[in-house]
């Protein structure tokens, strides 16, 4: 998945984007999938999985609409939740810039490795206080169980084709 988009540097983001879609955060939430991805299958991520989790994970009506069993099938999820399929192309897209910027992040700060060149690793190093902070637990934990989803569930190019998004 390829974008040429480029960020606004952080004083012209808006207050909503900077917060939303901030470095932090996403680096959080690919630490979270990458993580459990590794708990579940034993092999790091594959890092072409960061582009489907991110845009997952941070879209309010695709993460509550996420099923929560992760022998779920993928297929019958897509065919069941068809109009946010049909917008997750556009919406992956359009997140690769800050999914990169978040990647980035997280591999500066340690908590994120590339292994092999092509998978990734994390390593969570945060303690969350779920009565305090409940939103972003629900987000991380929504990152959490795409990584043992995303596991379960086939070649990222399987996901890839069944979410509409072309690499």
């Amino acid at each position: 998945m390829s974008t040429s988009m480029r960020l606004p540097n952080w004083d012209n983001r808006s207050w909503v984007t900077g917060s939303m879609l901030n470095p932090a955060l996403i680096a959080a939430t690919l630490v979270a999938t990458a993580h459990m991805y590794e708990e579940q299958s034993g092999d790091p991520m594959p890092w072409e999985l960061a582009f489907l989790s991110v845009p997952m994970v941070l879209h309010r009506d695709t993460r509550e609409a996420l099923p929560t069993r992760i022998n779920s099938h993928t297929t019958k999820w897509v065919a069941e939740n068809a109009a946010l399929q049909a917008s997750f192309a556009s919406r992956a897209r359009s997140m690769v810039p800050y999914t990169r910027e978040g990647m980035r992040f997280g591999l500066r700060t340690g908590s994120l490795r590339i292994i092999d060149g092509e998978r990734l690793l994390g390593a969570p190093s945060w303690k969350l206080n779920r009565d305090r902070d409940k939103e972003l637990a629900l987000v991380i934990g929504k990152a959490a169980f795409l990584g043992r989803w995303f596991a379960h569930t086939g070649s990222p190019a399987t996901l890839y084709a069944l979410f509409g998004v072309a690499p």
